[in-house]
């Protein structure tokens, strides 16, 4: 790795900004991030009443050793799933966590 993955991008957005238009802006990340995080906590739950639920490993369920027995198949499918949204979910609380609106 050349160290790439840490390093900052800009985005710039050109037009007439006002203080209400940056405040907008801002609103807008924050109002995001609380949605984000929201839903990751909705998905943690879950994840954690379902593994609970089906007295599973996730870990291992997602690494393919848990065996998918008739009786819970589309428990586990829908616990794969929740835990697919779980990481998606981190992954975009995070880069939004990086995001700095400047002047």
């Amino acid at each position: 790795m050349l160290g790439l993955e840490n390093a900052m991008s800009t985005i710039s957005i050109k037009g007439d900004f006002s203080e209400t238009a940056l405040s907008l802006l801002t609103n807008a990340l924050g109002r995001e991030k609380r949605i984000v995080a929201d839903s990751l906590r909705t998905a943690r739950d879950k994840v954690n009443a379902l593994a609970k639920m089906l007295s599973v490993d996730v870990e291992k369920l997602m690494r393919g050793e848990i065996e998918h027995v008739e009786s819970k198949d589309m428990q586990l499918i829908e616990l794969e799933g929740e835990v697919e949204l779980l990481m998606q979910f981190e992954t975009e609380l995070k880069e939004l966590e990086s995001f700095e609106i400047c002047r």
